[in-house]
């Protein structure tokens, strides 16, 4: 039988599980990769929006993304956000995703490449662990479906063991 949500349940894991991609644009754009593997399960799944055909796996793999990545000024703008409370411990989520960066330099300002815009579809756990629990990503997945001033990165595909996998 489903476990049946008050509303202030209800709403208190849709805001605790919304700050979640709000908190990943943050720590992503600042380079606080240590920050932003704690938004994630220890085991979680990613999968990066110009690559979502290879997922990683593991919160070691999706810093390993941002940690080794060539400097970078990005921003991320994240809209749409909307989560559903499945559970006491499980909620689900879809949030867009605007994206502009510049390799040049990371010292704005600079002009912007292309701009891409995608979103994520993402699964969100309570993560026991901690005293009182802290909402985690479980599975993050990402996708672009439009872009504008340039050419979808052709990125190599990642290694297995970069992936997590090995």
């Amino acid at each position: 039988m489903p476990i049946m949500l008050n509303d202030g349940q209800r709403l208190a894991i849709e805001l605790a599980c919304g700050k979640l991609p709000l908190l990943f644009a943050k720590y992503a754009d600042n380079g606080d990769v240590e920050a932003m593997g704690q938004l994630f399960t220890p085991d979680c799944e990613f999968s990066r929006p110009f690559q979502p055909e290879y997922p990683f796996y593991g919160r070691n793999a999706v810093e390993g993304i941002f940690r080794n990545r060539p400097p970078i000024l990005v921003r991320h703008i994240v809209t749409n956000v909307l989560v559903e409370a499945v559970t006491e411990t499980r909620a689900r989520g879809t949030s867009y995703l605007t994206m502009l960066s510049s390799h040049a330099s990371t010292e704005p300002p600079q002009e912007a490449g292309a701009l891409y815009v995608g979103g994520f579809e993402d699964e969100y756990v309570l993560d026991r662990s901690e005293p009182g629990g802290v909402w985690r990503f479980a599975k993050r997945s990402g996708m672009v479906a439009l872009h504008l001033g340039g050419a979808m990165p052709d990125l190599p595909p990642p290694s297995d063991e970069v992936r997590g996998l090995a």
